[in-house]
C-alpha cells in the first residue's frame, strides 16, 4: 500500500486495538461463521491469514476442528498483533504473527496450502495485485477463503455513501459479489463455491472458496 495509507490504517488499528473484540464481537463471528463449511474438520495444510487482526480466525480454526500444520497471521497493526499472539496456536499447531501488508507479503514462494483474507479486500489500493500476492505465496492449488462486504444490497449502497461522505471512512473500496468473483477469476484463481451472509441488520457480505490455478 502506499505508505500513506499505509500509515493511516496502522495508526486507526492500533488506536482501536485494546477495544476491537469487545467492539466487533458480533461481525467478526458472522462474517467468519461464512467460511466454516470450507474450514471445519478439513485439512488445511499451512494457513496465511492475510490481515489477520486480533487472530480471531485462529481459535476459529481450532473450535472447528481444522486440520492445520500451522498458522501464520499477518497484518499492518503492531497493536493488533499483540493482541492476536496469544491466540495463534490455539489448536496446538506453531503460529507466528508478522508485521506486513497484503501487498507485500514477508514470507515466501508457494509457502502456504490455505490462504484467507476476511473483511480486508476494501481496504487494498490495486486489488488485483493484493490478489496476486496471494496467489504468488500459495502452493499449486491452494485454497484463498475471502470474506468481504457486498455492495450490490442496496442497504450497503447507502452505508458506502455515508461512510465516504459522513464519517470519512479511510477504504479503497467496496466490492459487489459479481466484482470480487471477476477479479478473482482475473488473478489465477477459480471460483469453487460462494455464499452470502450478514452480520447484523445492515452488513451484507459475500464468501468465497477459490483455488490457485497455476
Amino acid at each position: 500500500m502506499p505508505d500513506s495509507l499505509s500509515s493511516s490504517i496502522r495508526g486507526e488499528y492500533d488506536g482501536a486495538a485494546t477495544e476491537y473484540d469487545r467492539r466487533w464481537a458480533r461481525y467478526n463471528r458472522a462474517s467468519l461463521a461464512l467460511l466454516r463449511p470450507w474450514i471445519a474438520g478439513r485439512k488445511l495444510g499451512r494457513v496465511l491469514d492475510v490481515g489477520c487482526g486480533t487472530g480471531n480466525l485462529a481459535g476459529a480454526l481450532a473450535e472447528w476442528g481444522a486440520a492445520v500444520d500451522a498458522y501464520v497471521g499477518v497484518d499492518l497493526s503492531p497493536a493488533m498483533l499483540d493482541i492476536a499472539a496469544p491466540k495463534l496456536g490455539a489448536g496446538g499447531w506453531p503460529g507466528a504473527a508478522a508485521a506486513g501488508s497484503a501487498l507485500a507479503l514477508p514470507v515466501a514462494t508457494a509457502s502456504f496450502d490455505t490462504a484467507v483474507c476476511a473483511s480486508n479486500l476494501h481496504y487494498w489500493p490495486g486489488t488485483g495485485a493484493g490478489l496476486s500476492e496471494i496467489r504468488r505465496v500459495l502452493r499449486p492449488g491452494g485454497r484463498l477463503l475471502l470474506v468481504d462486504w457486498d455492495r450490490a444490497p442496496l442497504r450497503m449502497r447507502v452505508l458506502n455513501l455515508w461512510m465516504r461522505r459522513a464519517l470519512r471512512v479511510e477504504y479503497q473500496r467496496m466490492y459487489s459479489r459479481q466484482e470480487i468473483r471477476a477479479l478473482l477469476h482475473d488473478t489465477g484463481f477459480r471460483v469453487d463455491h460462494e455464499a452470502r451472509g450478514a452480520a447484523g441488520v445492515i452488513w451484507r457480505l459475500a464468501a468465497f472458496e477459490a483455488a490457485s490455478i497455476h
